[in-house]
């Protein structure tokens, strides 16, 4: 989260066996991609090979589940949300969404290709380093991230992105769309101010959609996860499937609105300028998970 989370690679699961290690899971609104506005069950999966300053999810701490017990949560979160009144024809309209931190440094196949026998679509997010091994009905979400060095010359650590990363070839052939966030950033050159070329031609080679969103930018932790984190050092899967989860944007003073209208703005118009598909995060202006 901002950019705090601790950084690991495959090796970190080595031992894992057929356990995933989960930080949340909620049932809420799919705020963007190719199945934004629907309903959708997400299953967050703990730890990043990547560090980003300005990413808004916690993702550093987690349980250990089998895939059954990752979808025993899942049905029952759906059923809260209904009273346990649950209407059987909503599941072939729901979106199973994997995401994290990075999911595909976790063996994910199992769960999703039994998820795709319980829910209309499945979908995982990605920053795209590594190829996802996921069934042929998954759809495959790309969102390429930039490194980012640290700059210490106004006398304060800050995070400067320096250049996108590319996505393997593998990767780029299975992706189902590219998402990339986009900002209006008058003190430096900001690589996140446009999208890489790699990417346009990937477009207009290929004709896949990309869409195209504005960075958040917050003033502060959301208050309920601030509380509940200065009182206990660890939260338990029920907490972080509310607490870390759910940001509305009507939360006074949470985010700084005049660097978010600009990044709003640009991305809009950078989006209309290069015929790609402008989206917000629908689920906060939801209060939504």
């Amino acid at each position: 989260m901002f950019g705090l989370n601790e950084i690991v690679g495959k090796k970190y699961f080595a031992e894992a066996g057929d356990k995933l290690f989960v930080t949340s899971i909620f049932y809420t609104m799919q705020g963007e991609g190719p199945y934004r506005g629907m309903p959708a069950i997400f299953v967050r999966l703990a730890k990043c090979n990547l560090g980003c300053s300005w990413c808004d999810a916690f993702f550093d701490d987690g349980d250990w589940m089998t895939v059954d017990e990752v979808l025993d949560q899942c049905e029952h979160e759906i059923n809260k949300f209904y009273n346990n009144e649950t209407p059987p024809e909503i599941y072939n309209k729901i979106v199973f969404v994997l995401t994290g931190g990075e999911p595909s440094l976790q063996q994910i196949y199992p769960l999703l290709d039994k998820a795709s026998k319980l829910y209309g679509y499945t979908q995982i997010e990605s920053n795209g380093v590594f190829a996802p091994e996921v069934p042929e009905s998954t759809t495959v979400v790309i969102s390429p991230k930039c490194n980012e060095k640290v700059d210490i010359s106004e006398g304060f650590k800050r995070y400067i992105p320096t250049k996108y990363m590319e996505p393997n070839l593998v990767t780029l052939a299975r992706a189902d769309c590219l998402k990339f966030i986009v900002e209006d950033q008058p003190e430096f050159d900001s690589p996140y101010q446009t999208i890489p070329q790699w990417a346009h031609d990937w477009h207009n080679r290929t004709g896949i959609p990309i869409f195209i969103s504005p960075m958040n930018i917050y003033n502060k932790e959301p208050e309920k996860a601030k509380a509940i984190r200065a009182g206990k050092n660890r939260m338990e899967l029920a907490e972080r499937s509310t607490v870390d989860e759910v940001v509305s944007w009507w939360e006074k003073d949470l985010f700084n609105m005049e660097a978010n209208q600009r990044n709003h703005e640009h991305a809009a118009r950078y989006a209309l300028k290069h015929g790609f598909i402008f989206q917000m995060q629908l689920h906060l202006f939801a209060s939504f998970a």
